[in-house]
């Protein structure tokens, strides 16, 4: 698991519950496809592109750059609900 990092969000969560993001400073794009539980899921789901987001991040199984959202607070949002 890693630490929390900040991340904007560069594709909003599509029906299959994927979100793309862009982390920094590094500009590495991770696709975020599972979470925690429901509330980490609806908190994404919730961000608007741009958003910028602190998330604990995981690998989700073998795939590669498919990750899971142990954790997840809004840092700045570009409009969307604010997830606290």
């Amino acid at each position: 698991m890693s630490e929390p990092n900040a991340y904007t969000v560069i594709s909003e969560q599509n029906d299959h519950d994927c979100t793309t993001v862009r982390a920094h400073p590094r500009n590495e794009t991770y696709h975020v496809v599972e979470y925690a539980d429901e509330d980490a899921r609806e908190r994404v789901a919730d961000l608007p592109v741009g958003s910028v987001v602190r998330m604990e991040l995981s690998r989700a199984g073998r795939r590669s750059n498919v990750w899971r959202a142990e954790s997840v607070r809004t840092a700045h949002t570009d409009g969307g609900s604010a997830a606290e």
